[in-house]
């Protein structure tokens, strides 16, 4: 197995290796490049529906089926994100996964079955070297707040509908998951990192805060985490395979192949610890 890192402090390219068969110890080298690069990225796994969820669960427990996303007929819990011919993809926003929920995931895995030809790349943030490139006193600062976490961006998406009722599936379901407070920082419960755990597409709000200065103490921060030095950019191909640590990381997927073909299936690992 060797292990390349892509930047000092995020993403490493993984080759030399078939993430079918790893043996004990290839996992166990494979968990201490993941907590330490956060994401990696490998290339031509042939893996099959059976071998992704497989990987995953070795991981940790998975996700139960994502509540608005579309899924694998034979397997609920691969979510499947496509592209098509007059299908194209919805607008997209940096994001952690899933910040809406209680216990948002530890990590997911991404297996790209085609893509195009050209454009489709997706980009990862450090959260974990924006909060460290802070000032002693912002972090003082931020150390006090909470944020506010909501759903946002999927009513009126790709990935709703009309019920029988004429009213939107997403609104509906939306009722289950209210908004979320919790920390801004947030402690990684494995390296022990402090991290800025806010992402621009669910955290709504700073708690208790006035709105105009909430927003605008947001988009501060968000501005800081759109510097390319905290990013890794990944050039997908057919059988690309990403893993990454959604408790230290936010990640942007660049929308410019129009509507060419493109599907990659996605299994999601839930997260250790409430954050």
């Amino acid at each position: 197995m060797k292990i390349t890192p892509l930047g000092d402090t995020l993403g490493a390219q993984v080759d030399n290796i078939d993430l079918s068969q790893l043996s004990e110890a290839e996992f166990a080298a494979l968990y201490q490049a993941f907590l330490r690069y956060k994401v990696l990225f490998f290339r031509e796994q042939l893996l099959s529906t059976d071998d992704h969820v497989a990987l995953a669960k070795r991981f940790g427990e998975l996700e139960p089926p994502h509540p608005f996303f579309p899924h694998l007929p034979d397997n609920s819990q691969v979510v499947v994100i496509e592209t098509s011919r007059g299908n194209p993809p919805s607008q997209s926003y940096w994001h952690t996964d899933m910040t809406w929920q209680a216990v948002p995931p530890k990590c997911s895995i991404l297996h790209a079955q085609y893509v195009p030809e050209h454009g489709g790349d997706t980009i990862w943030c450090d959260m974990a070297a924006v909060w460290a490139d802070l000032t002693d006193e912002e972090k003082a600062e931020l150390r006090q707040l909470d944020t506010i976490h909501a759903l946002h961006a999927f009513e009126g998406s790709r990935y709703d509908h009309q019920d029988a009722d004429g009213q939107s599936v997403v609104t509906k379901r939306a009722q289950d998951y209210p908004p979320i407070r919790r920390a801004m920082v947030q402690t990684h419960p494995e390296t022990g990192q402090d991290v800025l755990f806010i992402n621009e597409q669910f955290t709504r709000a700073i708690a208790d805060w006035p709105e105009a200065a909430s927003q605008q103490r947001l988009a501060t921060l968000f501005s800081q985490a759109r510097q390319s030095k905290y990013h890794v950019r990944f050039r997908w191909q057919k059988h690309s395979v990403a893993i990454w640590d959604n408790r230290a990381t936010q990640h942007y997927a660049i929308t410019d192949y129009g509507d060419a073909p493109r599907r990659l299936h996605r299994v999601t690992v839930q997260g250790d610890s409430a954050q």
